[in-house]
């Protein structure tokens, strides 16, 4: 059993969605590993606290994270080549590629501040995926600038 103190969570919207995640070694996916359930319950006389309670199985040894699910979050795939031509053969690796996130347009929701605006990513022979802000709906809705540096 998992224990989580529901004051722990900074967020209180994110009390019903939390979910307890494994990180599978293999794929370097995270996979959901189960719900909480709310427990009220009593340390001692005075002092009352609300619990979120999961259970899992342990098979091997992995990584443990608890969060809520965002759908707001998305990936931008960056490539780099030597040529315009975009050949496969071209790719270029170890190219430092930065994602400045930009603030919504108007009518939606602003960025969570926990997640911070800039993100970044180094390519690899397959490119690189980074971070950034989107929405389901509106493809317009969130903006990024996309900086790439090499050797410096």
């Amino acid at each position: 059993k998992v224990h989580l103190d529901s004051a722990q969570v900074q967020m209180p919207g994110h009390l019903k969605g939390m979910k307890l995640w494994s990180l599978n070694p293999q794929t370097g996916l995270w996979e959901e590993e189960g719900d909480f359930q709310h427990d009220w319950s009593r340390r001692s006389k005075r002092e009352e606290r609300t619990f979120l309670v999961g259970n899992m199985e342990i098979r091997e040894r992995r990584l443990f994270n608890l969060d809520v699910p965002e759908s707001r979050r998305c990936y931008i795939k960056v490539r780099t080549y030597r040529s315009e031509r975009y050949l496969p053969s071209e790719q270029v690796a170890g190219v430092v590629v930065s994602v400045i996130n930009l603030e919504p347009t108007a009518g939606y929701s602003s960025n969570p501040r926990a997640w911070g605006r800039f993100d970044s990513g180094v390519t690899s022979s397959n490119g690189a995926c980074v971070p950034a802000f989107c929405d389901a709906q509106n493809p317009d809705a969130y903006s990024a600038y996309v900086m790439a540096s090499l050797g410096g």
